[in-house]
């Protein structure tokens, strides 16, 4: 069965610290809307966002387009920061892995 939870803090006296995948997954999301040269590849089938916790390490896989005529470095590595520093701010965890996937360019 897929880990569904990221701990936070070790387990205590009190118990153990958790935070769901689907919160990560809904930073990288809101992530995504605040970069104006990123357009979130959202399909009915599939999420922008994909977070897996692999050996207790929280990976991320950002799928995206990127608008026609930004450069595809700067806007990628863009993401990988901002999706990192959101997700280590609002929930005092570091990803491991960040993945962007280009999957198309926005001609608007």
């Amino acid at each position: 069965m897929a880990q569904e939870y990221v701990m936070l803090k070790e387990k205590s006296d009190l118990g153990i610290i958790a935070v769901n995948k689907s919160v990560m997954q809904s930073i990288g999301e809101l992530t995504l809307k605040e970069i104006p040269e990123v357009q979130p590849s959202n399909t009915h089938f599939a999420k922008s966002i994909k977070v897996d916790v692999v050996d207790g390490k929280l990976q991320v896989l950002a799928d995206i387009h990127i608008k026609y005529g930004e450069n595809v470095q700067v806007v990628s590595s863009k993401v990988q920061s901002k999706i990192y520093e959101n997700i280590l701010f609002m929930t005092g965890y570091a990803p491991s892995k960040i993945l962007v996937r280009v999957s198309g360019f926005d001609i608007a």
